[in-house]
Order: structure tokens, then sequence, then C-alpha cells
């Protein structure tokens, strides 16, 4: 039986791998219920993928949706007093744009092409991975990391070194796709979020709390989100389901009020599609 590589979220031995995803063997840890890809692919490949083009656009299925989530957090981060942040992945730079609504001081990091898109707006993008990235001399008020933990082929290491940009009492804050959320549960291996080489390591609940443990990041707020407002549930019971006829629009009204109460249920209860964590940096 061919030995796997050390969980990346609890450093456990004993993960077998379960399945095959185009190429790419899915390694489920017994410790922690962490999935990830093993073995690693190779940096090569993995630049290659940044290197392509940016998106021509926001999802549409999202419609607003991206814009509402990132004012909101931009007003929490706000609220904890980060005043000078860091992100990390910053793409296009629509997370930085509602940082400076907010009045407040951002900058990105981003090796893609998508990083041009940001600079054009005005914002400072540090071209380059977080991996070769200098410490500053002054450090951050908050590093963030949107939907960029799960990309990495060590997220440990990583998460240690955002501590170091950081000062004492900072913020470190994320979003992950999540293993332990009912849409996770009830798809198995047809979960979205299932796509290697782009998905290195899908984190569970467990599994994540091991991996804050290990980087010393006390958790401050730990929240669950799936994205499924009324407007997103009626597009995308169209798109999936029933198509752009006229019934199926009827349909997809009279679907998604009735879905909403459920998804928001799932939501409160942490069991949406991505976990949002904030924590603190210990003096």
């Amino acid at each position: 039986m061919t030995e796997c590589r050390a969980c990346p979220a609890c450093q456990g031995r004993r993960g077998r791998r379960a399945f095959d995803v185009d190429g790419f063997w899915m390694v489920r840890c017994p410790d922690c219920r962490t999935l990830f890809v093993d073995p690693k692919p190779d940096e090569a490949l993995l630049a290659g993928m940044y290197a392509l083009e940016p998106d021509a656009g926001p999802d549409e299925l999202l419609g607003e949706l991206p814009v509402r989530r990132a004012r909101h957090r931009a007003r929490t981060l706000a609220g904890l007093g980060a005043r000078r942040i860091l992100e990390v992945g910053c793409g296009a730079g629509e997370f930085l744009d509602a940082l400076r609504e907010q009045g407040l001081e951002a900058e990105g990091v981003e090796p893609g092409p998508a990083a041009a898109v940001a600079e054009a707006k005005g914002h400072r993008v540090h071209r380059c991975w977080i991996q070769q990235m200098p410490v500053p001399p002054v450090r951050y008020d908050a590093v963030v990391l949107w939907e960029v933990l799960e990309h990495l082929p060590e997220p440990g290491p990583e998460l240690v070194r955002m501590r170091a940009f950081v000062r004492p009492q900072g913020v470190v804050a994320f979003s992950t796709p999540s293993l332990s959320g009912v849409p996770a549960r009830v798809l198995g291996r047809r979960f979205p979020m299932i796509n290697p080489p782009q998905h290195l390591t899908l984190f569970s609940k467990p599994g994540l709390w091991s991996l804050l443990r290990r980087a010393d990041l006390p958790v401050t707020a730990w929240t669950s989100f799936s994205g499924l407002g009324m407007e997103q549930l009626a597009r995308g019971f169209r798109k999936y389901v029933a198509g752009e006829s006229s019934w199926a629009r009827a349909a997809a009204r009279v679907f998604a009020p009735l879905a909403w109460a459920p998804a928001r249920a799932m939501d409160l209860a942490g069991l949406g599609t991505e976990f949002e964590v904030y924590c603190r940096v210990r003096p």
C-alpha cells in the first residue's frame, strides 16, 4: 500500500488514497477527516496555472454577492481596529476596492496577470508569491487570505509566516471551503470545491482547528457561509436544474424562497460551504 505524505492540517501519517480526480489522488486523513492531494503537483504546474489571463468578469450566478461580502468583510476588519491591511491573493482588487471605500490603507499580493487590473485601479500590488515577499519593516494591522488557503501546497508554514507580517494583537483572517458543511457531506466526491490541482487541501473543522493550534493563531470568530441568498438560489436553480424557459423562471421564483430558510439555517449552524475565520496574533 502506498504511503502518503503527512496531513497538511494535523500532520497525521495514516492517510490513504480515497479517490482520483482528473489524475490527481485525493487522500483522506482518518484522524481529522481533511482531504488533500498526494503527491503534491510540481511547482511548474502550479506556477503555470496562475500565469493564465485573468477572468473576464465575475460569475454571473453570484450577482452582487461578492461585492456585498467584500464590503461586509471590510467593515468587520475596521471594527477590529485594522487600518493597514495586506490581502494575499488579491486578484483584480475587488476586496481592495472595498477596503478603500472604508478609508483603509490596503495592499495586495498577486503573482498572476490579474495584478495589472488591480494596479490600474490605483492599488499597490506586490507581484510575487507570498513566499517571496520579505517581511515588512512596519507590520500590518491585518493580513487576509480569502479563498487562498486551499491553494497553498504547505498551508501550515505559510500561516506561521503570516504572523511575522502582522503587529501584536493584529488580525489574520481567511476563508476556505468546508468539508464539514452540509453541501460537502451530501455531495461527497461531487462537491465542486474538490477540483485539483487548483484546490490542494480541503479542511474539515477538526483539521482546521489543529492547523491553527500548530500555527499559534487563537481564533476570535469562526463563521460559515454559502452565499445562498434568494437571488443566487433562483439563478442556480435555472442554471443547473431547469434552464431558462418561462416555466423555469416561474419555478425558480417559487423554489428560491422555499430553499432560503434551510440555506440560512445551514450557515447559522456552521454547516455552510465555506469557513470564515478571524484570528489574533499573540503579543
